[in-house]
């Protein structure tokens, strides 16, 4: 880490009340969730003295000691892809409403490779938002709103991008969907520090990737949860008790038919549909279509024909017994309310009870949720820093061999090196795996976490900073449980008990499809060695026992240290 980010995530950690009290400063008066439709030009084309979006206006022009003059609205798209349940793109198209049928809402998008390069962005994912884009570009056309695609050079850019946006289609009031990484509220501070230079431009931030405001979960003490359990139950108690959490935002009102005319330039230009990738790019299409349509049909799928035997099937890799909807809710084409909600109506109304699927799916998404709180209230994650900064004192093995070994999936290890292999091929691995490859490459290569969590990123089509750097420090190294360095971890225990009959082996390790079940996971120790030779499969790369006994002894050594 170079010496000024260093310095900025010390600065970010001796403060991690402030950075949580800043998450939730700029929300609006007038949450979306709670705007009705009395306002003239609303779908009830009504008007009333005491309507929401009037009171709001007052509140708001109090706070600015003067009137509020509403112009056009713009919407910043950034990972929330999508028309539907979007808190920001609604309480901007309310906003629009204001001003008249001659204001407009204006949506933005903002193509920052820059930024994607910081963050290791896998190209089959940039891919996947580009599609995506096209499909956003087309539901709000159906609406009348155009949306401006623009590029910044450099990440710096991005705020005169805005500036120059707010300037030149007379925009009054911009909305936004607040992220929780260090450097992008860094860098939305520094737009809306620019913005509210300007006469007449207001700013609006929306909370909208949790569902419950990390402010609002927290321990007897006051202090924010560092353990998954505790959590998930303080969590679901607020989700059960007040219905607010998941109240569904509708989608937002059409522009004026004006518009259509006055932005017709707009509307004629084609978004990017596309990001150049190695993997195939009709397989991808095919495997991961574009779309909030398309999203939806497999919730509902899920839901309807899955959902209920999920606790079973999501630890069995060779089966289709997950959701797959990860890459729509890392693209924000569909949120993680709208999941929960979903479920929680199959479920008959329940999240911790009810049955057994159903409710471990709701868990699953309880995850999600709670690596987007440790990001608010711990930022050194954000930042290339252990959980446990103990940890970073262990001497990690700096073997580069192993580690290409191990992207290659060519350790020896068959059930390890099957889900290397489904990575590299598809841009996707099953989240089971996940967790098997990555104490692979540290309890037993002693690799450091940080280059797998690297490489997840640079590769996956669903990479997500939050539950990648979780699912690494948790299940790898760094975790919060008492003792989660010394786990017994042992990859051929792993392949029996996931993989029992070898199925998902023979699918991606196609060296071994004519072993039996007992040779499959194994296959150097069950086979003769001029048998085994004939294979063209490698030999494990390390003795599993050697390699137990240094990671444990040097954890232990590093745990000890003062």
């Amino acid at each position: 880490m170079s010496p000024s980010k260093r310095k900025a995530q010390e600065e970010d950690d001796s403060d991690q009340v402030s950075s949580i009290k800043e998450f939730k400063k700029h929300v609006s008066t007038y949450a979306a969730t709670s705007i009705t439709t009395e306002d003239p030009g609303s779908h009830n084309n009504t008007s009333s003295a005491t309507s929401p979006i009037k009171a709001a206006v007052k509140s708001e022009e109090e706070r600015h000691s003067g009137p509020i003059v509403t112009r056009n609205a713009l919407m910043w798209f950034r990972n929330d892809l999508r028309i539907r349940d979007n808190k920001a793109l609604y309480a901007a198209s309310m906003r629009s409403k204001v001003g008249g049928n001659n204001k407009f809402l204006v949506a933005l998008y903002i193509v920052s490779e820059e930024e994607w390069a910081e963050h290791d962005e896998a190209p089959v994912k940039i891919d996947f938002w580009m599609r995506n884009l096209v499909t956003l570009t087309a539901s709000l056309e159906k609406l009348g709103i155009p949306l401006v695609v623009k590029t910044a050079k450099e990440k710096t850019d991005v705020v005169k991008v805005v500036e120059e946006v707010v300037k030149g289609m007379d925009i009054s009031h911009v909305f936004w969907s607040q992220e929780l990484m260090v450097d992008e509220r860094r860098r939305d501070r520094q737009v809306k520090e620019a913005l509210l230079r300007h006469s007449g431009v207001y700013v609006e931030e929306h909370e909208d990737q949790l569902i419950v405001p990390a402010e609002d979960v927290r321990t007897k003490t006051g202090n924010p949860y560092a353990v998954f359990t505790p959590f998930y139950n303080t969590w679901c108690k607020l989700v059960e008790s007040e219905s607010h959490y998941l109240e569904i935002t509708v989608t937002p009102d059409a522009n004026p038919p004006k518009a259509k005319e006055l932005y017709a330039e707009h509307f004629k230009t084609k978004s990017p549909s596309s990001h150049p990738h190695p993997l195939d790019v009709n397989e991808m299409k095919r495997r991961y279509p574009a779309g909030e349509d398309e999203a939806h049909a497999r919730l509902e799928k899920f839901v309807q024909e899955k959902g209920k035997k999920y606790h079973q099937g999501r630890d069995v890799p060779h089966q289709d017994g997950t959701s797959v909807l990860s890459m729509y809710l890392n693209a924000g084409v569909l949120s993680t309310r709208q999941c929960i909600v979903a479920a929680r109506i199959a479920n008959k109304n329940k999240i911790q009870s009810g049955d057994d699927g159903l409710k471990t799916w709701i868990k699953e998404l309880g995850w999600r949720e709670f690596y987007r709180h440790i990001l608010v209230a711990f930022p050194r994650v954000c930042m290339s820093r252990a959980f446990q900064p103990k940890t970073e004192r262990v001497q990690w093995s700096d073997n580069n061999e192993h580690f290409q070994r191990w992207i290659e999936g060519k350790t020896g290890f068959p059930i390890v090196d099957a889900g290397m292999r489904q990575l590299k091929a598809t841009g996707y691995m099953h989240n089971r795996l996940r967790m098997i490859v990555a104490c692979f490459l540290v309890k037993d290569l002693l690799i450091n976490w940080q280059q797998g969590e690297k490489y997840f990123m640079s590769t996956l089509i669903d990479g997500d900073l939050a539950s990648n750097n979780g699912g690494w420090q948790w299940s790898a190294s760094t975790g919060t449980d008492s003792q989660p360095y010394f786990r017994v971890f042992n990859p051929l225990l792993q392949s029996k008990r996931y993989d029992p009959k070898g199925d998902y082996i023979r699918r991606w390790v196609p060296e071994l499809k004519m072993l039996t079940e007992q040779q499959i996971h194994e296959p150097s120790h069950a086979l003769p060695p001029k048998e085994f030779a004939k294979l063209g499969y490698p030999k494990p790369i390390v003795d599993h026992a050697k390699a137990k006994d240094k990671y444990l002894t040097e954890f232990k050594r590093a745990l000890a240290l003062s």
